[in-house]
């Protein structure tokens, strides 16, 4: 079983088809136990998405555009379909346009908000630091989350970011500088490398995880927080 989803993935690594398949189980009994039916079927489609994106990322430090491109338009299908989505409330014309609306305000945020900061951060460091990709997977992220899905995301990400480089740098002292197994880190050309300045790792999984948190329990304390920031405007 193991062998033929890891096949069907696409993943080198051992091991990990059983622990993807415990993290796509959880994630969507979480969607029915905490959101509503319309916005838990939307969630299922998403999460499942972001599932499979963060594992192939982890395993190839790369995301197929079906998971990013794909999904964003399919997170604006939804919207249309199921406006619960973005519009909590009686069904109408007007929730369907507003629905809509929000998941195309929030793929044009997420993906240009990334994509600016990676290219600012290009151009202080001098190399890549964003990958293309995490810029897609955000779009799509915004599509299903709304734009402040997508901001918090982007710095939740770094932050889960920042926390697991800590952990792999841990790791590396404590087992003698042996490659951390459970994280793929690469050298700007390429080769296996150690937590340190300039060192590749997959950021899509970061992204994933806060958008995942954010989709099922953070938004109304995010959303909150990110009106009365703007109300001071």
């Amino acid at each position: 079983m193991d062998d033929s989803l890891s096949a069907l993935l696409g993943l080198r690594a051992p091991g990990r088809a059983r622990a993807f398949a415990a993290v796509l189980a959880a994630a969507i009994l979480a969607c029915w136990l905490l959101c509503p039916p319309g916005k838990a079927a939307c969630g299922c489609v998403f999460l499942s998405a972001l599932t499979v994106a963060t594992f192939i990322d982890l395993d190839r430090m790369e995301i197929p555009d079906v998971f990013t491109v794909g999904l964003a338009f399919a997170g604006l299908a939804l919207s249309a379909a199921v406006p619960s989505l973005h519009e909590p409330g009686a069904f109408s014309a007007l929730t369907r346009v507003r629905s809509v609306a929000a998941a195309a305000l929030g793929a044009a945020i997420g993906s240009s908000l990334l994509l600016w900061f990676g290219l600012a951060a290009e151009f202080v460091l001098g190399r890549e630091v964003i990958g293309f990709g995490d810029v897609k997977l955000l779009g799509a992220i915004g599509a299903f989350c709304g734009w402040p899905g997508a901001v918090f995301s982007v710095f939740g990400g770094a932050a889960l970011g920042a926390i697991v480089l800590a952990l792999a740098a841990l790791h590396g002292r404590i087992a003698g500088g042996r490659p951390v197994g459970w994280l793929r880190l690469e050298s700007p050309d390429g080769a296996a490398a150690r937590v340190g300045w300039g060192v590749h790792f997959p950021f899509g999984p970061m992204l994933a995880a806060a958008a995942g948190l954010y989709f099922l329990a953070l938004h109304p304390w995010v959303d909150r927080g990110l009106a009365r920031y703007l109300a001071l405007f």
